[in-house]
């Protein structure tokens, strides 16, 4: 019974720790700092390492204490095994019974009340002991039954690195992307991708989506990302100057705004990034808020005819495979929407599936860079 609340405790601290700590304890950040309470971690979001004391959020930290936590007449009151802590909210003042606390052991940090680790297991009953090497203070009494420090390290070590090795097992995100549309072959596509229970993104021109609206819609309304391509992809009236450049970048995104009330703030440039975007176009999509994808597989789809549809797929799975092999986990595929790439894609779908890669649209709040200039900024 004990090991399942163990197990089951590491589960949601692990969650916690390696979105977090990439690589766990062995990273040594000094500014890093874990809680144990008897055998377990605790999943403590706020703790603070000040100046050299661990601290903890006093509101977080009572609830897997089993204290009571009480604010009253301008005091704070934290009770545990028959002992008091109270902390004056005015006079910022700590006593342990009638006993004043050298020095501050309870802190204020961004409108939160921190309490010193080793001070609140001193005043309640508790032994308290750093251990190095998982970065962990640890909280225990001697008469409830507990492994030992060397035995609890080996077991919290051991876990990490099972989470290591399944995070570098899992296959990248794979974005299927569409470039051209909107037209006929933007629906086929779409109708693919609901098939599949996938999603995927699709960069429009201004100029289809004047004729067809009802087609942005319907890619919006099943979830597909929808971002700007341009207005004309005309590449001597877009690259003419920067205002051209940005007018109509702005130009397709703001209409997708207008239809489908999203605000697309990702673009892709009509022939990619390289030679033609100038610094002070990438300054003017940086002043108006966009980000910018080019690509990092190219399907080559607009070579092939539908009887040489399996040259796309070929292609793709090559790509891919490449781009996981060099690490990249959020791999871009530049498709458009064409007839061959139509009949290419049900069987791109399923080889991504079957693979295991994880086929995603874009997502504003996980953006990640993919853009030949490297810049971070876009």
């Amino acid at each position: 019974m004990k090991k399942s609340i163990f197990f089951a405790t590491f589960a949601l601290f692990l969650c916690l720790l390696f979105t977090a700590v990439p690589g766990g304890a062995s990273a040594k950040n000094k500014s890093l700092r874990y809680v144990g309470l008897h055998d377990r971690l605790l999943p403590l979001e706020s703790v603070r390492v000040i100046d050299g004391d661990t601290k903890v959020a006093i509101d977080e930290i009572v609830i897997p204490l089993h204290a009571s936590l009480e604010k009253k007449d301008g005091q704070l009151f934290i009770t545990k095994n028959g002992h008091k802590i109270t902390y004056d909210l005015a006079s910022k003042k700590t006593t342990s019974g009638k006993d004043p606390a050298k020095g501050m052991p309870i802190v204020e940090v961004d409108g939160k009340l921190f309490i010193s680790v080793r001070y609140l297991a001193k005043e309640t009953g508790f032994q308290v002991d750093y251990l190095p090497g998982i970065q962990t203070v640890r909280m225990y009494r001697t008469d409830y039954q507990h492994v030992s420090h060397p035995a609890f390290e080996y077991y919290v070590k051991s876990q990490w690195k099972k989470k290591q090795a399944v995070a570098a097992s899992k296959k990248a995100n794979v974005y299927l992307t569409f470039d051209d549309g909107p037209n006929a072959y933007t629906m086929k596509n779409k109708n693919t991708l609901r098939k599949y229970n996938v999603q995927g993104t699709f960069f429009f021109l201004g100029k289809h989506m004047k004729k067809h609206e009802d087609i942005v819609i319907s890619v919006s309304m099943d979830g597909n990302y929808i971002g700007s391509h341009s207005m004309t992809h005309d590449v001597t009236s877009i690259y003419k100057s920067p205002q051209s450049f940005i007018d109509e970048m702005s130009g397709a995104a703001k209409m997708i705004q207008d239809i489908t009330g999203e605000d697309a703030r990702l673009l892709r440039v009509p022939y990619g990034s390289i030679p033609h975007v100038t610094p002070t176009m990438r300054e003017e999509l940086n002043k108006n808020g966009y980000k910018m994808w080019d690509w990092s597989v190219d399907s080559n789809d607009w070579r092939y005819t539908d009887q040489q549809a399996n040259e796309i797929i070929k292609n793709v799975q090559n790509g891919v495979k490449k781009a996981d092999g060099l690490g990249n986990r959020d791999i871009v595929v530049l498709m458009h929407d064409r007839s061959a790439t139509s009949k290419a894609l049900p069987e791109i779908i399923k080889w991504l599936q079957k693979e295991g890669y994880e086929i995603k649209k874009y997502e504003p709040e996980q953006h990640s860079v993919v853009n030949f200039l490297h810049d971070k900024n876009l």
